[in-house]
């Protein structure tokens, strides 16, 4: 396993999936690529889109400067990205796009709509991934 993306969002489950796949990466020797997804879509018909979307990309370079302070003493490379448009869509596109063997995702997010037992992007990304998922709780 050389190659593991985790997508976060601040909230407490994306957290524990980052440490989560911090320790399989050890154990795997393996690259993590951390990933944040701005929602461009929920944005449609607003006046200022712009303006929210500039401070989700913010939000999200805060959010992965976090991670990599929690990496920091992680052995193997890291990279982080932010990505826009669909968060599921996205993350599905980028684990196949870049050939990651596993995705290590947080049970529920940050969204208004995740209060369900899994996630509404957990759920899709474990249903339509071609790429292994590890949900964390």
């Amino acid at each position: 396993m050389s190659k593991i993306l985790i997508p976060i969002d601040g909230s407490e489950c994306s957290m524990k999936a980052l440490l989560k796949a911090k320790e399989l990466g050890e154990f795997y020797k393996s690259d993590l690529t951390v990933v944040t997804v701005i929602d461009s879509g929920r944005y449609v018909g607003i006046d200022f889109k712009q303006d929210l979307i500039n401070a989700g990309i913010e939000a999200g370079q805060a959010l992965l400067e976090t991670a990599v302070e929690s990496l920091k003493d992680y052995p193997y490379p890291v990279k982080t990205t932010y990505r826009m448009g669909d968060i599921a869509n996205e993350i599905i596109a980028m684990a196949e796009e870049n050939k990651f063997d596993l995705i290590v995702i947080g049970s529920r997010g940050l969204g208004v709509f995740t209060r369900a037992l899994l996630g509404g992007v957990s759920h899709k990304v474990v249903t339509h991934a071609n790429t292994s998922v590890y949900v964390v709780k």
